[in-house]
């Protein structure tokens, strides 16, 4: 059993929808791995369908080298849904495991 944590740390909106977005990701990999993941705990963020904070429970014979390819800075790219003028498209997340 691994546990592996997404998070936007103190980032904004944008940050926040990045977890979602990369849980989703991460969800189909697993899939794809034959590897079981619960999802423990979550924490909502300030918009719909948005995530702060995701904690995860990884099992299988290869959960922790899955762990390990999400652990670190994980950057997304998109245009921000919520400032359609902000110019920034590269937003950061965290994953610990």
């Amino acid at each position: 059993m691994i546990l592996l944590q997404l998070s936007a740390g103190q980032g904004p909106a944008e940050c926040c929808l990045a977890v979602s977005k990369v849980l989703k990701v991460l969800l189909k990999e697993a899939e794809s791995l034959q590897l079981e993941v619960k999802i423990i705990d979550r924490e909502a963020g300030p918009e719909a369908d948005t995530l702060k904070s995701v904690l995860l429970n990884v099992k299988g014979s290869d959960a922790l080298s899955f762990a390990e390819s999400w652990h670190g800075t994980i950057k997304w790219l998109c245009k921000s849904p919520y400032r359609p003028s902000h110019k920034r498209k590269n937003w950061f997340i965290g994953g610990v495991f």
